[in-house]
């Protein structure tokens, strides 16, 4: 009897499933993504797990599980042929899956629909911008902001309005109405929504659980924003989403949630919760949250450091990339301008681009405690000498975590 995948399944679960991991493996890799702000592919590959074309291969059939085109035993059976034979992904599904009728590639989901039926995008926008997305695996609200089609506020709104619908607090008809009000008024769908009668409530545009996770650097603006799609547009909750997406560990997720109603009750501020984030996002086990809880529920003051943060300046000096004498003449011109620092550093010549996203990436790991300046500066110096990213030195170092 075979054993029915959810049509949600991860790409852990595909690839363990599919006999290309061992779940340490995974395990391992997973925490190593989450501590070094890479994509959970990319930490696989990078340690020789999986290939890349089997990588792309689990992607795709993770998409294709999850839109309902193929069945999870037969995307297994193709992975295998991928991993075992080398064969191209079609030609394993060729010989995995009975011939039936073509299905029609999708050229338009829920978004899209209330995208076009409220004017803030055409359907030509809407069918490249689900094209893009089939290519880069980006949700179409993520494309289309990039594409420069949608603001983000638009976006956020278009959004908020699905879950209304979906939540049955307002009729899609009337949601579109305000919608399309509130573009051409150039007012928010709160204000459109109340004037228009369709719903007199708030909507949850505050300072959520998502916001917290964005606070505490442990997803970007952006991974935010693709989980807030999701949530609204597959009619799934936003701790489920940050879980499938491997944005966030399940206990993290469920003491974030205890740590939102702290942060409601007025037992925490926001910044102390994400300096709780931080501390717990690695956290695989609730005897691991129950330290650190136990703590901030009985001693708050405990758990909060206060801890200078490290200045780009400061890696770039430490690095010998510029001088005192130099930042001490460009900070007066920067004054003087009213222009910022690294621009008049830039402008000046004293650092290059290249030498400016560095030192903003080292930065990042130097915030988080990931790494120590001496190593920061080590770093700096190799990547600039062998033109290397900072992760790709990283790897080569063996620098996954402070030393």
């Amino acid at each position: 009897m075979t054993q029915e995948a959810p049509t949600d399944i991860q790409l852990g679960e595909l690839l363990i499933r599919g006999g290309l991991l061992e779940p340490e493996q995974f395990e391992a890799a997973y925490r190593l993504s989450f501590k070094m702000r890479l994509p959970i592919g990319r930490v696989l590959t990078m340690h020789g797990h999986v290939t890349e074309p089997q990588l792309r291969a689990a992607l795709e059939l993770q998409s294709r599980i999850r839109d309902g085109l193929i069945p999870f035993e037969h995307a297994i059976q193709a992975l295998l042929m991928v991993a075992r034979e080398g064969l191209p992904l079609e030609t394993a599904l060729n010989r995995s899956i009975p011939l039936t009728a073509p299905k029609a590639v999708q050229t338009i989901n829920r978004l899209g629909e209330f995208l076009m039926s409220s004017g803030l995008a055409t359907p030509h926008q809407v069918e490249q911008g689900m094209m893009a997305s089939a290519e880069t695996g980006l949700p179409l609200g993520l494309v289309l902001l990039n594409k420069g089609v949608l603001s983000r506020a638009a976006l956020n709104q278009v959004l908020a309005a699905q879950r209304l619908v979906r939540e049955g607090k307002a009729e899609r008809d009337h949601v579109l109405y305000a919608l399309k009000l509130a573009r051409t008024r150039s007012i928010s769908l709160e204000q459109s929504l109340k004037e228009s009668g369709t719903f007199d409530g708030t909507l949850q545009t505050g300072f959520g659980l998502g916001e917290l996770f964005v606070m505490a650097g442990a997803i970007s603006e952006s991974q935010l924003l693709t989980a807030n799609e999701i949530e609204a547009t597959e009619d799934k909750v936003l701790d489920e989403v940050l879980i499938e997406l491997g944005y966030a560990s399940r206990p993290c997720v469920k003491a974030a949630r205890h740590i939102m109603k702290m942060i409601a009750d007025g037992i925490l501020f926001e910044d102390q919760a994400a300096q709780i984030i931080q501390k717990i996002q690695y956290a695989s086990s609730n005897e691991e949250l129950q330290q650190v809880l136990a703590m901030i529920d009985t001693n708050p003051d405990a758990v909060f450091e206060e801890k200078p943060p490290i200045d780009i300046t400061e890696i770039l000096k430490k690095a010998g990339l510029i001088s005192d004498k130099d930042l001490q003449i460009a900070t007066a011109l920067a004054l003087a301008n009213k222009v910022p620092l690294m621009k008049t550093l830039f402008d000046a010549r004293l650092i290059t681009e290249q030498v400016l996203d560095h030192a903003t990436h080292l930065k990042t790991y130097l915030d988080a405690d990931l790494l120590k300046l001496e190593q920061a500066t080590i770093v700096m110096a190799y990547c600039l000498e062998n033109n290397m990213t900072v992760e790709e030195t990283l790897d080569t170092f063996g620098w996954t975590a402070p030393q």
